[in-house]
This record gives C-alpha cells, sequence and structure tokens, in this order.
C-alpha cells in the first residue's frame, strides 16, 4: 500500500495550539499555509519534530505515529483542523535534528526540506533511520487471526475443548456442568420435537453449569482478555507465598492461607492457568452466546460472536482490538437453582474440518466420564462436582465403569511424600479360580524410599559432597490396580473390560480430583517408558495391565504445569521428578507381577526352565522306557500300557526308539545346560569388569588427549612423552588386573586361602571405597583354604560388593561399613555392610536371576553367585544370612557363603 511520509512540528510544552500529542494534531489553514493538501493521501507515517529555540524547543525529532483518517474542522476556532493520530510511539531518545558534524539532517537527505513549513514531506528511508536512532518503542499486537490461531491450533481436539469448557464451570466453583450436542448433521435424524435448542444451526453444543457466573468486569478483563492474568494471578499467589514458607520454614503459615483461598472459591483453586481455553469455542461452531448471571444480578448477562469476523480472508486484517463484540442483558433465560448463578455457552453452526461424528460423541462422553477420580486421596477434602453428557441422536452411550468389580490382582496406593518416601499398602489378591493355589498377600503401612531405585537421577553434589536432591513435583498420593492378560489369571474378566484396558489403560494425572492427564495420553506417548521395556521383555508390565491414578493438589504441586494444547504436561523438572517417582512405583509392583506368575507356573508344573531338570526327567524316563522293553511281558502286556502301538515287534521296536531319543534328548540338553553355564559367566565377567572400567575410562582417555596434545603442538616434548609412558603403564597394569575377574570353566580348581581372593577384589574396589568413604575390614586370622577355581569366588565377592556400595551411596547413610566375617571351622564367609538392608518384597526373588530394586536393574549378581558356588567341586552355596549368623553391629545386607562341602586341599 502506498503511504505518504510527514513530518509534524510540534512543541511538547508551551504551544498555542489545541494539540494533545499522540491523540491529535491542531493545524491551521490559510492561503499561505494550506496544509490540508498534505493528509490528502492516507494512510500517512509520520515523526513529531520539535523546533528549536522558540518556546523553550530543542530541535529534535522525540515519537512516531500513524494518520488514518482525513482531518475534520475545528468548530470552536475558524480556519482550524484537527486530524487524529494512531499508534503513537516516542523515541526512546529523541534525535537532534543536526548530525554529529553539526549539519542539519534535512538539508543533507529531505528534499522537500523548509523549515518554515509546519507540516512537510520526508522521504521514509529517512523517517525509517530517525525512528531507529531514536530507538523507536514498540509494542506487541494482536491481530484478530489470532483467535482462530488460540480456537484451531492450540486446542488439540473437540473432546479436549468441550473439556476445557467444563474444566471453567469448576474454576467457577459450579456443583455441576451439563453438555448437551444435538443437531449433528452427520447422526441419525430424530424428531425436532426432542431437541432443546431448535433456534440454532446445528451442529449446537451447549455447555450450562450452576457456577458463581461472570460480572461485567470477569467478561471484560477476563473472558475477552486472552491469556488473562484473573487466574494465573492467584497461583503466581500460591507459588511466592509457598517459597515464603519454605524459606522461613513455616509451612503452617502457607497451608491457614490456602486454607483461606479455597474458601473464597468454594474449596478450589482453578484449574486454568493459561488464559486461552475459552477460545475452544472458536473451533467447535462458527457462533457462540454466552448467558451468564451472578447472584447479585436480576438478569442475565448476553455476550454474541460471530467468529467469522475475525476471518482475515473475509474480513482483511484487523488489529484483534478493533473488532466489536456486543454485550447486552435480559431476562434470566433459565432456572438458575439454587446457586441463583451460573453460565451457560451456546455453540452452534459448527466448523468445516472440524465435524462432529459418532466415534467423537463416544469419546467425548468417555472423557467426561473419566473427568472425576476414581479413587480420591483418603487424606484430603475433595469439593462435588460432576459433569454430564447428553446426546439424544446417538443411543448407548457408555456408563461410567465401575471396575472395582473385576478385582485387581495386585494394588499399591500410598502417599509419596516431598522427599520422596513412599507410605503405601500392597495388596496381592489371586483371582478366585482353582487353578490358582496361590495365597493372598497384604502388606500395610509399609515404607520406601523411591529415590533409591534410581540413585544416579537424585544425587547432586554440593561442594563435592553428594547429596540427595528432594523432588521438585511435590508430595502426591498414588493409587494402582494391576490384572494379568493372560491364563487362567484372566479367566473372570470379560472381553469388554480386556480392550477397555487395552485403550484406556495406564495412570492418569488428577488435579484437585479433575483429570489434566489422561491414561491414553500418557500411554500414547510412553511417558513412564513402559511399552519400551516390555518390547525388551514381554515378561514386563506394560500400560494395559493397569487403571491408577496419581492425586495432586493446586497448593502442594505448583509446579506441575499443563501444556497449552492441554494434552500432558509441560516437561519441566517438576514433571521429571513425578515421572520418575511414578515409574519407581510401578517397578515395585513389578516384582511381584513376574514373581508371582512364576511362581505360579513351578507349582503347577507348567513350565520348567532348567535344563539340569529336564534333563533328570529325560533321563530317568529312558531307564524307565529300557526297564518294559526288558523286564515287562510285552506279548502279554497286562497293564495294557502298549495297545496303541502294534504287533508285538512293532512294541519292541516303538520302545527302542522312544529310548533313544530320550537319550539323545538328554544329549541336547547337556548341550542346552553346557551354552547356558557359558553365557552365565560371561555375564558374570561383564558384571566383574566394570567396576574397573570406570579407572580404564579414565586412564584411556588421558591417554588419547595427551597424544592430541603432542600432535597439535608439532614438538618434540620429552616431558609429555614421559607422561604418556607412563599413563601407557597404568593402562596396562589395570588390564592386567582384569585377569583374575574371569572364570573360565576349563581353568583348573587350585588350592588357595579365601583371604587371597578377599584381598585382590579389596584392591579391585579401593577407589571406590575411598570415594563413598567405605570402611572395609575382614577378620584375616580365621583364614581357610579351598579347592575351587580362583576366578570363581572372585566374581562371588565383586558381585557382593557391588551390591553393598550400590546401597551404600545414600547421601543418609553415614557410617558406611562392609565387614567379612571369616569362620574356619565352620568353613563360612559372612559378607555385611550398613546399608538399607533387603525390601521384603525381594525376599522370595532373592537369587532368580532378572529381579532387582537396582537401576537399572539387572537381577543377575546374586544368581550369578549362586551358580559358582553350585559349580563347586561337592558344591557350595549361598544364604541370607541367618540372626545367629549376622554381624551384629550391622544392620544392612548379610550374606553366609558356606564352602563346608567344598573340596579341601588333599581331598580326591
Amino acid at each position: 500500500m502506498e503511504k505518504n511520509h510527514l513530518i509534524l512540528s510540534q512543541y511538547r510544552t508551551g504551544s498555542t495550539y489545541n494539540d494533545f500529542i499522540g491523540k491529535y494534531y491542531h493545524f491551521p489553514v490559510n492561503p499561505d499555509k494550506n496544509y490540508l493538501k498534505q493528509f490528502d493521501l492516507l494512510p500517512i507515517e509520520f515523526i513529531y519534530y520539535e523546533p528549536q529555540k522558540q518556546k523553550g524547543g530543542k530541535g529534535e525529532f522525540f515519537g512516531f505515529g500513524k494518520i488514518s483518517k482525513p482531518p475534520f474542522k475545528d468548530k470552536r476556532d475558524e480556519g482550524f483542523y484537527f486530524v487524529e493520530i494512531d499508534e503513537y510511539k516516542r523515541f526512546a531518545s529523541p534525535v537532534s535534528y543536526k548530525d554529529e558534524n553539526g549539519k542539519i539532517l534535512e538539508e543533507l537527505k529531505n528534499p522537500h526540506y523548509n523549515p518554515g513549513n509546519s507540516v512537510r514531506k520526508i522521504p521514509e528511508d529517512l523517517l525509517n533511520e530517525i525512528c531507529l536512532d531514536g530507538g523507536i518503542l514498540l509494542n506487541f499486537e494482536a491481530d484478530a487471526h489470532l483467535v482462530q490461531i488460540l480456537g484451531e491450533q492450540l486446542i488439540a481436539s473437540e473432546r479436549v475443548g468441550i473439556l476445557e469448557l467444563v474444566k471453567n464451570g469448576f474454576d467457577a466453583g459450579a456443583n455441576y456442568c451439563r453438555v448437551r450436542i444435538e443437531k449433528v448433521p452427520d447422526l441419525d435424524k430424530i424428531p425436532d420435537s426432542l431437541y432443546y435448542f431448535n433456534e440454532y444451526e446445528g451442529p449446537v453444543i451447549v455447555i450450562e453449569d450452576d457456577g458463581a457466573g461472570m460480572s461485567r468486569n470477569d467478561i471484560e478483563f477476563g473472558w475477552l482478555r486472552p491469556a488473562s492474568t484473573i487466574k494465573t494471578s492467584i497461583k503466581e499467589r500460591i507459588k511466592k507465598e509457598r517459597a515464603k514458607a519454605v524459606e522461613s520454614g513455616k509451612k503452617a503459615s502457607f497451608e491457614k492461607f490456602l486454607k483461606v483461598l479455597k474458601k473464597e472459591h468454594k474449596n478450589r483453586v482453578p484449574l486454568g492457568e493459561k488464559g486461552v481455553g475459552r477460545f475452544a469455542c472458536h473451533r467447535l461452531g462458527k457462533n457462540l452466546i454466552i448467558k451468564t448471571k451472578t447472584t447479585s444480578n436480576d438478569y442475565e448477562y448476553v455476550l454474541k460472536i460471530d467468529w467469522d469476523d475475525f476471518n482475515p480472508i473475509l474480513n482483511g486484517h484487523k488489529d484483534l482490538s478493533s473488532v466489536g463484540i456486543s454485550l447486552t442483558r435480559q431476562e434470566p433465560s433459565r432456572n438458575y437453582g439454587k446457586s441463583n448463578s451460573g453460565t451457560q455457552i451456546i455453540i452452534y453452526g459448527g466448523r468445516e474440518g472440524f465435524e462432529l461424528d459418532d466415534e467423537e460423541i463416544h469419546e467425548i462422553n468417555r472423557t467426561i466420564l473419566k473427568l472425576n477420580t476414581p479413587n480420591p486421596n483418603p487424606h484430603t477434602k475433595s469439593s462435588s462436582f460432576e459433569a454430564i453428557f447428553e446426546c439424544p441422536q446417538v443411543k448407548n452411550l457408555d456408563e461410567k465403569l465401575d471396575y472395582k468389580k473385576y478385582n485387581s490382582v495386585f494394588t499399591i496406593s500410598g502417599i509419596v511424600d516431598e522427599r520422596g518416601i513412599f507410605n503405601y499398602d500392597y495388596k496381592f489378591s489371586p483371582p478366585y479360580n482353582d487353578k490358582i493355589p496361590l495365597s493372598p498377600i497384604e502388606n500395610l503401612d509399609k515404607v520406601m524410599d523411591l529415590k533409591i531405585l534410581n540413585k544416579k537421577y537424585w544425587h547432586e553434589e554440593i561442594d563435592g559432597q553428594k547429596l540427595w536432591r528432594l523432588p521438585k513435583c511435590g508430595s502426591f498420593f498414588i493409587h494402582i490396580d494391576i490384572w494379568y492378560r493372560d491364563k487362567p489369571w484372566r479367566d473372570n474378566l470379560d472381553g469388554d473390560f480386556l480392550e477397555f484396558l487395552k485403550k484406556y489403560g495406564g495412570i492418569s494425572v488428577y488435579r484437585d480430583g479433575i483429570n489434566v492427564f489422561s491414561a491414553e495420553w500418557g500411554a500414547e506417548s510412553d511417558w513412564l517408558d513402559l511399552r519400551q521395556r516390555q518390547i525388551q521383555r514381554a515378561s514386563n508390565l506394560s500400560y494395559y495391565h493397569m487403571l491408577g491414578n496419581v492425586e495432586i493438589e493446586q497448593g502442594e504441586n505448583i509446579l506441575l504445569t499443563d501444556k497449552t494444547n492441554r494434552e500432558g504436561m509441560i516437561g519441566n523438572r517438576a514433571f521429571k521428578d513425578l515421572k520418575e517417582l511414578v515409574k519407581s512405583v510401578t517397578f515395585l509392583v513389578e516384582k511381584d507381577y513376574k514373581g508371582k506368575r512364576d511362581e505360579l507356573n513351578k507349582l503347577t508344573g507348567g513350565l520348567i526352565r532348567e535344563p539340569k531338570v529336564i534333563k533328570k526327567f529325560s533321563k530317568a524316563s529312558a531307564k524307565i522306557i529300557t526297564d518294559i522293553h526288558d523286564k515287562y511281558d510285552l506279548s502279554k502286556d497286562p497293564y495294557q500300557l502298549l495297545t496303541n502301538l502294534g504287533s508285538l515287534s512293532d512294541k519292541k521296536s516303538h520302545l527302542v526308539e522312544l529310548s533313544k531319543s530320550l537319550n539323545n534328548l538328554e544329549k541336547n540338553l547337556q548341550q542346552v545346560q553346557e551354552v547356558q553355564d557359558l553365557l552365565t559367566e560371561q555375564a558374570g565377567f561383564g558384571l566383574g569388569i566394570a567396576v574397573a572400567l570406570h579407572e580404564i575410562s579414565k586412564t584411556t582417555s588421558n591417554f588419547y588427549f595427551g597424544i592430541l596434545d603432542v600432535i597439535k603442538s608439532g614438538e618434540f616434548n620429552q616431558e609429555k612423552l614421559d607422561q604418556l609412558k607412563e599413563t601407557s603403564e597404568s593402562l596396562e597394569s589395570e588390564i592386567k588386573r582384569l585377569t583374575p575377574l574371569r572364570a573360565l570353566r576349563n581353568e583348573k580348581p587350585i588350592n588357595f586361602k579365601v583371604s587371597k581372593s578377599i584381598k585382590y577384589v579389596e584392591s579391585m574396589f579401593a577407589r571406590r571405597f575411598e570415594k563413598l568413604n567405605i570402611d572395609f575390614s575382614f577378620n584375616s586370622n580365621k583364614d581357610f583354604e579351598i579347592t575351587a577355581r580362583y576366578g570363581a569366588l572372585n566374581q562371588i565377592l565383586t558381585n557382593l560388593f557391588e551390591n553393598s556400595c550400590y546401597w551404600l551411596d545414600n547421601p543418609e547413610i553415614v557410617k558406611r561399613e562392609i565387614k567379612i566375617l571369616i569362620d574356619a571351622q565352620d568353613r563360612t564367609i559372612v559378607v555385611a555392610d550398613s546399608g538399607p538392608g533387603i525390601d521384603d518384597s525381594m525376599l522370595p526373588y532373592l537369587f532368580m536371576p532378572g529381579y532387582s530394586l537396582k537401576y537399572p536393574p539387572s537381577g543377575l549378581g546374586l544368581y550369578i553367585c549362586k551358580h559358582y558356588l553350585n559349580l563347586m567341586k561337592k558344591r557350595g552355596d549361598i544364604y541370607l544370612a541367618r540372626e545367629k549368623d549376622r554381624i551384629p553391629s550391622l544392620n544392612g545386607a548379610q550374606f553366609l557363603l558356606d564352602f563346608s562341602k567344598v573340596n579341601k586341599p588333599n581331598d580326591v
């Protein structure tokens, strides 16, 4: 668009004209100075210039503005005109009319320059340069198109949009919110008499509540103001008061403040925090009517919006504030009930590209059904709020699922406090099924520090000291119900419920009892990494095994913030901490989830995993078949055992073949056993060398960067080369130290004292012990000898030391000890530490592979210890130390290594 560019002379003080700077410019029109023609070409961009000397003028350009309307006569002063000014922007630093050399800018660059003309043209380039040199103060301006962006692109779906409007009712203190959808063109036609809102073009969406309603102030400065701070200011107050209470240690004063705040809002803190959710109305239909009433008014406000008024394609680009919206009042159009207040939103006309269909109606219904928490926090008082959905065109809408009738196999629920300590109740309730001969378990008032399940995530170093980092998410309540999906566990579950678990299973997050993060969103994004873990190992838990809820509160969990599109939460530190703690709770249950299934398989004989056991069965079976062939009267077959095998010769040949097959199976199982033993030994070596890898990595890194430094310098440096030589020797030494860790199957047993292995493994852990400030000791005066593979005992002790170091790496443990008690008389070794001990939930699975509370879990360490001890000649073993065998001064984990049957020197 062609623009006109002008300079307007304007004194900032002492002007004789009726000017209003930034609002109106007052100028004369006479035969000598006919400025009126300068304003013929619109629009105009101009800069203000204050002339020098006269009336105290400073000779400065001081501001910018626009003119979009023609001048109009001054009715009081003949021969004068006004022109209205838009979008005035002052300069941060006024610009002198002269350059740094004292020359007048306009004389150099403005061909229209005439200092006698108060209104004169100026080239666009010069106008822009002066604006930039003055640091023109700009502002954000909103285009009317913003409404379409907020409505269509920030709101993820129709059901999310409707849910946002329902939550507005909750924020208004409503007891109920009713959603009704009717006259949907793509659904079945029904008689008009069944519709409530026939006067509007379909589809019609009506959301009404009995909340506090909106005043004119609420409408004007809240509803009509994108990103209004009416709700966010409340949350900012909460943040500030909470921070103040934490700093001063006066949590009680914060709780008192929160109690008063909730009382002002019907025991609620507003869920809304972005100030854009209401623009979901734009996505849902072309037209909007809001009817709202407060208790203080005997009438209702009516606000009507045609969203096409904001469409740049239909109406061109315009500022958001330039679109007028009519607000009127009328007699109440409905019964506002006991509260005598509320809001009704009527959206109609639909919107192309966002059509409603049968499937979407069902999803909207399910979303509203899942709005309220199924398991509220029993320790907090929540206000009642009910959402109701109606659509007369759709039959058989789902009702709220009472999943409690499908008795869960596992239930865990409790409070995770602000330190990450979980106080919980846990239940195992096997189905009433004669195929599952397992007893129920109920553990109440259990306590677990969830941070120890992933210590690396929670540790932080301050002044060189390792400390626990406290969760940013705040405390929360969690409840999870878990089911198996395989037989015979699922025999009591119907197909509909299993399908529901598949589609909607997972863990939802409820804020003040209202769903703000649904389970299906979490499952889709794999927020707890459960799907990825199940892909890696099919026996692990996943979302479709569970229904759970996390309960958070505005006052306690103020740093957990919804995403703008309302599908999930912003991934800040608070949300990551919440995710980590919830994930740890699922890991607690997962041990039993896998363990009870394995226990059932063993009890019912459904599955035998150990090749050794299967080999025994096949060997015994082969012997029985041979005895039948040799000793049983095949011709008479008195017990009718072989009636299906044909003639006598056929019976003999079948028995011979069967015996051969079983013998071959025994040989095959022997090969499987050898492969399993090899893999176990390799896994053991892998776990063992992990201890030394850190030092090797550190030494290798120093060597690498030392070589790079020499190459980059391009000079011969004897000192550097000597350092590299020392680093190389250190690396070689570390690698040689790994050799005794490897327990090769063809390694010959040797005679050695157990103290030799203890000293070697202690040397491997020396730096680790020093770093963690662990005091290590053992009684070498009670030493004894064994005949075994030296590398095997090294790996056993390495795994036990590694476990102790992991659990002792806890900032809350001040005195960290590992002690070994050697008993030459009983030929036993007790390995003990001062850690937290073994959680009760681990006891049934202690030496089984795949069970662990460590992160990341391997569950192989103790299994490998038992494997190596059992392989020793005449068989050693490992047990959890009984009370009489424990070292009294230590309360942590204690294991007893039993060598009483293992060969001694000189044993044959």
